[in-house]
């Protein structure tokens, strides 16, 4: 079934350079998944580590050092950005229509709205926080819902390789 026709979008993102050299670099597609997974586990990992110290575990580390590693994790989701973009130019009707990949981008989407509520509405007032202390019930429901999206992020990445893709016939 050709669905370029039907979606001239798609069919000009594949057609751009970016696109093409990963389709005819052999070495660009596995560094681009390396670089992926070098992003994601810089940002879950620093993500992760703050959600599970705001959860409890670990109240030995403080947390005010912990949220200044935050600048690395927009690193990382950073870098998940850009190979992201290029794995979608290298063929874009690999990833429009497959639902993994839509599950996927939601869950980044709602990682992002928990992670702005986190920074608003807990850590406002960080410089009144100290070291060991037992934070809010509001702060551990938000660091619940940050771990169990960021792992629904890292599950949907890893079954679009695995689902078929539902486009609409043409």
């Amino acid at each position: 079934m050709d669905l370029s026709s039907n979606y001239p979008i798609l069919l000009w993102i594949k057609s751009l350079p970016p696109g093409e050299f990963v389709r005819s670099t052999w070495w660009a597609f596995p560094t681009l998944q390396s670089l992926h997974f070098c992003g994601m586990a810089m940002l879950v990992g620093i993500v992760g580590l703050l959600d599970l110290r705001t959860l409890g575990l670990a109240r030995s580390l403080a947390i005010r050092p912990l949220h200044r590693l935050l600048p690395l994790a927009w690193v990382g989701f950073g870098l998940n950005l850009v190979t992201g973009l290029l794995f979608f130019m290298h063929d874009p009707f690999i990833y429009a229509f497959n639902p993994s990949f839509r599950w996927k981008l939601l869950f980044i989407l709602l990682a992002g709205v928990n992670a702005l509520w986190f920074e608003l509405g807990v850590f406002t007032n960080l410089d009144r926080w100290q070291d060991k202390i037992e934070t809010s019930n509001l702060a551990k429901v938000i660091s619940a819902i940050s771990l169990a999206l960021w792992i629904a992020v890292i599950f949907g990445g890893r079954y679009i390789a695995f689902t078929n893709s539902a486009a609409p016939a043409p």
